[in-house]
């Protein structure tokens, strides 16, 4: 038996890359026979690995290795027993944490074409953008590489992280991406963008949702309750006036790898015009029966973090490129 025990720590992001870090804690506790501290160790500027040694134990204790990260959650840790093992390598998966980091964006004329051709497009028509929760975003053309705000980022950074679905996965009834569907951007909040719509859009959700128990059966297609409608009314900007123009609203949902895709369409008369609205959201919770807890969390923090829908991202990217991200968000994360 070694003298000593070495633990071996790998650390990657869901991009496939190493989890650099300033601070991390690594702390070894004895769970069996008795709980104590056994070891306890902060390394600075984290490069993503670290081995641990630790004198050997008398007896036959199980250890538990507990990793605290300053920009990323490891999950719970991971137990062994080390005089069965006495070079463990664990290998972890960290997530970041959404308050610890910042976006920094790709300006507009430098972002890369084919990708954001459309997207290019739909903001050169976007003039006149509300923020749910913020100040007034305006001309999007004009205003995307001067929005400052901390709630104006967060909006850009969902709009992006929707594009990126939009684009990658597509209409089941077009067989284009989702995103062709689009003309223009009219709201902005951390979870969604509101955007007026082709019509086909509203009638290809409206089949979708007809076909549910028939042709898009077991697609993973599914809808909420009407009354849930409610919920998104306040996500359409004043000018619609939706309160008295709103004539009905449909939604459907899929669950993509990449988060809870929902697609939500009004129908409304606007000054005689009609108007169709896409009010379109990704939830972080991609199981059905907790999606009500996700609601009431988000009365208190206004929304899904748009970090944890780049977690969810980037994640996919990297399972279909060989495990390494190579999506272009139009964002880093620092």
């Amino acid at each position: 038996m070694p003298d000593s025990v070495t633990i071996s720590i790998n650390t990657k992001t869901l991009e496939g890359l190493a989890a650099a870090d300033p601070e991390v804690i690594v702390e070894v506790i004895q769970t069996i026979p008795f709980r104590q501290t056994v070891s306890q160790q902060t390394i600075r500027n984290f490069p993503g690995s670290a081995n641990i040694a630790i004198p050997t134990p008398d007896g036959f204790p199980t250890w538990l290795v507990k990793i605290s990260f300053s920009k990323f959650d490891a999950g719970a840790g991971f137990f062994f027993q080390p005089r069965q093992n006495a070079s463990p390598t664990f290998a972890v998966q960290a997530t970041r944490l959404p308050g610890a980091w910042k976006p920094e964006f790709t300006a507009l004329d430098s972002l890369a074409t084919p990708r954001f051709a459309d997207f290019l497009k739909v903001i050169s028509l976007s003039k006149n953008v509300d923020l749910k929760n913020g100040p007034p975003v305006g001309d999007l053309s004009v205003n995307y590489d001067l929005l400052a705000d901390a709630a104006q980022k967060q909006g850009k950074m969902a709009l992006l992280n929707l594009f990126a679905v939009l684009t990658d996965e597509q209409d089941p009834i077009s067989h284009a991406p989702w995103f062709n569907h689009v003309r223009k951007i009219v709201g902005l909040d951390q979870e969604r963008f509101i955007a007026e719509v082709e019509p086909a859009l509203f009638e290809n959700v409206q089949t979708i949702l007809q076909g549910l128990n028939g042709e898009f059966k077991g697609q993973g297609f599914f809808t909420e309750p009407p009354s849930d409608s409610l919920l998104h009314i306040g996500n359409i900007p004043p000018q619609y006036g939706a309160s008295h123009n709103l004539q009905t609203m449909i939604t459907l949902k899929k669950d993509y790898e990449q988060g809870d895709l929902q697609l939500t369409l009004a129908f409304l008369i606007v000054a005689g015009q009609v108007v169709h609205l896409l009010d379109c959201d990704m939830d972080e919770n991609r199981n059905l029966a907790l999606h009500s807890l996700d609601i009431v969390k988000h009365w208190f923090n206004g929304g899904t973090s748009p970090v944890s829908m780049h977690e969810y991202i980037v994640e996919d990217s990297a399972q279909n490129s060989g495990g390494i991200a190579n999506i272009d968000l139009g964002y880093q994360l620092a």
